[in-house]
């Protein structure tokens, strides 16, 4: 059996040594033949940009409405009164909702829910019905097809926007 000693002399260890030598060498090669071909890349790579238009003008449109000839003189009803033109809140119930009708009444077709906090502008009534006073809803100018009657106790005065 050969000892350790004879295995490790001087000829393995230098033939280890060069075998390193010579891979070093090759690595330092392939890094300097990549590094200089991304080199000869001239310029900038394309990015993707967004154009974002900048703000218009937008032009305010003119009211077009004709006041009703009936409710001339009510246009503009009392402050903290429910009156045609007024505006008003929903409240009170207590995120249920409040059921928006096709008529006045418990019993016509519902619309829809107006939530709290909720407004619109009385168009129609007082109507009496099924015990409650019943009002003609429109929501202002930013949903046409939100409108329908209401029953007043769920319904609170605000000021005018």
């Amino acid at each position: 059996m050969k000892s350790l000693r004879d295995l490790i002399n001087i000829w393995v260890i230098l033939g280890a040594f060069v075998s390193a030598l010579i891979l070093l060498v090759i690595s330092f090669l392939a890094m300097g033949v990549r590094a200089q071909a991304s080199r000869n890349v001239i310029g900038f790579e394309p990015a993707d940009l967004t154009i974002i238009p900048g703000p218009t003008s937008t032009p305010v449109p003119l009211p077009t409405s004709i006041p009703d000839p009936l409710l001339y003189g009510t246009l503009t009803p009392e402050p903290g009164v429910l009156a045609i033109g007024a505006y008003i809140q929903i409240t009170g119930t207590k995120g249920d909702g409040l059921r928006l009708r096709s008529e006045p009444g418990l019993d016509s077709e519902l619309l829809f829910l107006g939530y709290d906090s909720e407004v619109f502008q009385v168009q129609d009534g007082p109507i009496e019905a099924d015990g409650y006073t019943w009002w003609y809803l429109a929501a202002p100018s930013y949903d046409e097809g939100r409108s329908g009657w209401a029953a007043a106790d769920f319904l609170g005065v605000v000021p005018s926007p």
